[in-house]
């Protein structure tokens, strides 16, 4: 017999493990950490820091402050007309401006001065309206126009970072068409 071993591969010998693929493992496992790291940090800021404390005003400090207090005051009391449909319609038209306390005796001055022009220049944008905007049950639409042309008029610009013109409320009417 001859003394020649002829050697055949096995599988009991071990097979080389690839470097990428542990590489990818250790990078997985350092950013799972670091990320577990960050949560636990955060975690504890929060719960360490505590709530913020927020200092708040009741209703009746804010309503008792003169500076903040709102009035409403009377601004156009009259029929309005408007044939943009070839039918004269005639709307009864109350319009009151909210100004700041402390501002009415401001406004009052302005509309005491130019009664006639605010009156002809609110007439001429009611003459001037769609049927639809007129028929919007909440006068959306003439509500913006009329605040715009007031503050544009009375404040300089149509959209101002502090206006003194709070608010202006039209008191919807349905109007009724008159023979003509």
């Amino acid at each position: 017999m001859s003394s020649k071993h002829t050697s055949q591969p096995s599988d009991e010998t071990p097979a080389t493990p690839s470097s990428k693929g542990g590489r990818f493992k250790t990078l997985l496992l350092a950013a799972g950490l670091l990320v577990g790291e960050a949560v636990v940090l955060l975690g504890g800021y929060h719960y360490v820091a505590g709530p913020k404390t927020v200092s708040a005003e009741t209703d009746e400090q804010v309503l008792n402050a003169p500076e903040q207090r709102i009035t409403e005051l009377p601004l156009i009391n009259e029929r309005l007309t408007n044939n943009r449909m070839g039918a004269v319609y005639v709307y009864p038209v109350e319009i009151y401006v909210q100004v700041i306390e402390s501002d009415s005796a401001w406004w009052n001055e302005l509309t005491a001065q130019y009664q006639n022009e605010i009156r002809a220049e609110i007439s001429a944008l009611w003459r001037s309206a769609d049927q639809l905007v007129l028929d919007d049950p909440k006068l959306e639409v003439m509500t913006r126009r009329v605040q715009s042309l007031l503050r544009t008029r009375f404040e300089g610009e149509a959209n101002p970072e502090v206006p003194r013109i709070s608010k202006v409320v039209i008191v919807p009417s349905t109007g009724f068409r008159v023979r003509s």
